[in-house]
């Protein structure tokens, strides 16, 4: 099932049970400040990742086969000597960077205006997403490398020194800069309102070492609880998902080998990487009227 799919079928769900006790009553509506106001919020999202695979190749040359580190890596970035021209170090073939799901670093902040009903606003998030270690099996930070070898397929059992560079790739952060529109449900003589959100904008997406900008869309499905007449609290649930999957100007660089034989190494430039950005989650948070 797809970010868009677990997302739409968890908002139909949640709709159904909220329509039985909803009241669009005007009359209650139109006594409660009919002129609208200007409110700013703030809430915690703690997000699952719902990436696709990623692919990453030069962009000035042929990337035949991605290489990651060894899972028992010794952590030393430059040995004092190599046996050979391939670096043994480098020996998982088609390796692909994965990333966690982000439970604490997630964050937002809006302002926006409420008329009774419809609001809009501008949220800006920032969402951070770590490289996974799978299975924990990678050591000193292994997981976070890959060399991008142009050599023939098969050729080799690792990463050729004259004919690789690497990328290191510690996590992956999405800052989203959004424009929602919103509306919350008036539920007759009670102090919640289900709200539904839709929002277009632009994200700030950092890849491996690259910064891109991409335009997104985003939906949002919760409940607010009314505390007095200028404050609230909401909870709910959030999908996101980055227009476009192609990533530009990530800096190579050498691979790890030893201090003599860095002039034989093949000399870095940039690449481009691919990856279907989607996340959802939950969001908790309070909204406060000026």
């Amino acid at each position: 099932m797809n970010c868009k799919k677990i997302f739409i079928t968890s908002t139909l769900i949640s709709l159904v049970s909220f329509l039985p006790g909803v009241s669009f009553s005007d009359v209650i509506q139109e006594d409660s400040n009919p002129a609208g106001s200007v409110y700013i919020s703030a809430k915690y999202m703690p997000t699952a990742s719902h990436f696709g695979k990623m692919s990453i190749k030069e962009d000035s040359k042929n990337t035949q086969t991605v290489f990651g580190l060894k899972k028992d890596w010794d952590g030393v970035k430059t040995p004092s000597s190599d046996s050979g021209s391939n670096s043994i170090i480098f020996t998982e073939k088609d390796y692909s960077f994965k990333y966690e799901n982000n439970p604490f670093l997630g964050f937002a902040g809006a302002i926006g205006y409420s008329m009774n009903g419809p609001r809009i606003e501008f949220e800006v998030s920032y969402e951070t997403f770590d490289v996974k270690n799978p299975g924990g099996n990678y050591k000193n930070d292994a997981h976070m490398y890959c060399a991008l070898d142009t050599g023939t397929p098969g050729s080799t059992q690792g990463a050729t020194l004259n004919s690789s560079v690497m990328v290191k790739n510690e996590n992956l952060t999405d800052i989203a800069l959004m424009l929602n529109a919103c509306y919350d449900i008036t539920l007759e003589g009670m102090p919640v309102s289900p709200y539904v959100c839709a929002g277009i904008g632009t994200d700030l997406v950092s890849v491996i070492n690259a910064t891109n900008p991409k335009l997104s869309y985003q939906g949002k499905l919760g409940i607010s609880y009314s505390i007095n007449p200028e404050a609230s609290i909401f909870i709910g649930g959030h999908f996101h998902r980055v227009i476009g999957n192609e990533f530009k100007d990530i800096t190579t660089s050498k691979i790890f080998t030893s201090t003599g034989k860095l002039a034989t190494a093949a000399s870095p430039g940039f690449a481009s990487a691919t990856l279907d950005v989607c996340h959802f989650g939950i969001e908790i948070g309070g909204r406060f009227v000026f």
